[in-house]
């Protein structure tokens, strides 16, 4: 399959998710989480807000803000992906095609100084972290720009997105592991 037809497939799987299992799974993905070392020592959570089937990230950002973590979120500006930091889900608003962005003006970028950790969103990834996004190369631009930041690269992921192999190129930025209700890559 090409990534048309990747993207296509893992679609219509994740239409058929009932949301009671989003919540289930989403739950067992977080609990993984929260296990990972590279998650309870960061300062500094750059995390999606979860739109359109994705595994739920509001529990998420929640708990990492009551833990005294910083976290921002994505919102598209001027055709780029930028981060800003938040205080609580109040500060996020509907935005483009509906998914909820940051009000805030505080713009997060990740820096030597801190420990950051990012939480990916995508359709389908595969046994070597490659990642199959939604077409518009966000997230590859950003970790491109900030590629000499240390930054932990995580994916969250129900278990029948991550296939054993998909097309990529030499320009998509593997994540460093992706967790699933399942299993977590490595």
């Amino acid at each position: 399959m090409d990534k048309k037809e990747i993207r296509s497939y893992i679609k219509n799987k994740k239409a058929f998710l009932s949301e009671k299992e989003i919540r289930e799974l989403s739950d067992s993905i977080k609990s993984k989480l929260e296990t990972e070392d590279t998650y309870i020592n960061c300062s500094h959570l750059f995390c999606y807000v979860s739109f359109n089937q994705e595994v739920l990230t509001t529990n998420i950002i929640t708990e990492a803000m009551a833990k005294s973590k910083k976290v921002a979120v994505p919102k598209i500006v001027k055709n780029e992906m930028k981060f800003f930091y938040i205080e609580s889900l109040e500060d996020l608003l509907p935005g483009t095609l509906g998914i909820l962005e940051p009000v805030s003006s505080e713009e997060a970028i990740p820096s030597n100084n801190n420990t950051n950790l990012i939480l990916v969103p995508g359709l389908a990834f595969d046994k070597n972290k490659n990642r199959i996004g939604y077409g518009k190369g966000y997230y590859d631009q950003f970790f491109e720009k900030y590629a000499k930041v240390p930054m932990t690269k995580i994916a969250l992921a129900y278990d029948f997105q991550v296939l054993e192999q998909i097309p990529h190129e030499t320009f998509d930025i593997k994540v460093d592991k992706v967790l699933t209700n399942i299993e977590i890559v490595k």
